[in-house]
């Protein structure tokens, strides 16, 4: 299932806007009882609508809410009303598949039962997403059916460039207990990739941080959240912490058919300049 955004530029650009991990509250609750994450995910809405040339789609890459209520998937279509550009939406680990379904009905392109998976054109790129989510659970999988699916997918468009958007990322982060949460079969995951040569980068949420790695010869890149982002604590007895770090998102730019995207992290907020270049 897909929809087609594709659109003629000038210079063949593709621009995918990333933004994860906005756990979006009831009105007036604080997220962990700390931050408002509403009115931080606003400033990263507002941030993003500044952006130029703007971007061809939004992609939100899961944890969508803190706790998967009908309320917060109201506040969320709330909030999300700001946004100048078309979007898509995957769930993570604190989403509930089939309250997500029923708050976005004008997505047509996701799934009626199982999964919430989908792919479709941007530009000259073709983006697939997979939900890794375990309704229930914090930890990722991908079903056999998901990664048959993908195998197909990647293999119909194997003259395509292909960016592989999931909220777990695939890949030990090193620290303690993020991985506990990890995805618990990015074996079968990299298995399906390495038989396919037309997928540029993996873009992933979920760890609240900014991260880059590969996956064989595929980059991995993670999305930093518009909340708090989650202490760089690698001791083997670690314990979990989060810090007010400055909120980001992701810019992944692709400027011709044949050449990889660039992907930059972008701090949300207005800061002082410009200043003189040297």
């Amino acid at each position: 299932m897909y929809v087609d955004l594709s659109k003629p530029r000038e210079r063949r650009v593709t621009c995918i806007a990333q933004l994860s991990d906005i756990h979006v509250r009831p009105h007036g609750v604080l997220y962990e009882d700390a931050v408002d994450s509403n009115a931080m995910f606003l400033a990263a809405v507002n941030s993003l609508n500044r952006v130029r040339p703007e971007p061809d789609l939004i992609v939100i890459s899961g944890d969508l809410t803190d706790e998967g209520t009908e309320d917060e998937y109201r506040k969320l279509r709330e909030l999300l009303a700001g946004i100048s550009r078309p979007f898509v939406v995957i769930p993570g680990n604190h989403d509930n598949r089939d309250r997500l379904r029923t708050a976005f009905p004008d997505h047509e392109w996701l799934p009626t039962t199982g999964p919430l998976s989908f792919a479709l054109d941007v530009g000259d790129v073709r983006l697939v997403a997979l939900d890794t989510s375990v309704p229930g659970l914090h930890h990722g999988e991908l079903d056999v059916e998901s990664l048959a699916w993908l195998d197909t997918e990647l293999a119909e468009h194997r003259g395509q460039a292909v960016v592989i958007v999931m909220h777990h990322p695939p890949f030990m982060t090193g620290i303690p207990y993020l991985d506990i949460y990890g995805l618990r079969n990015a074996d079968a995951f990299a298995t399906v990739l390495s038989r396919h040569n037309n997928v540029d980068r993996i873009l992933a949420g979920h760890v609240h941080r900014s991260m880059q790695t590969r996956l064989g010869s595929v980059p991995v890149i993670t999305c930093p959240s518009t909340a708090t982002q989650i202490a760089l604590r690698v001791e083997a007895h670690a314990q979990p912490a989060s810090f007010l770090e400055p909120p980001a998102y992701m810019l992944h730019r692709w400027t011709g058919r044949n050449q990889p995207a660039v992907s930059h992290l972008c701090y949300v907020g207005r800061f002082q300049g410009p200043l003189p270049f040297a």
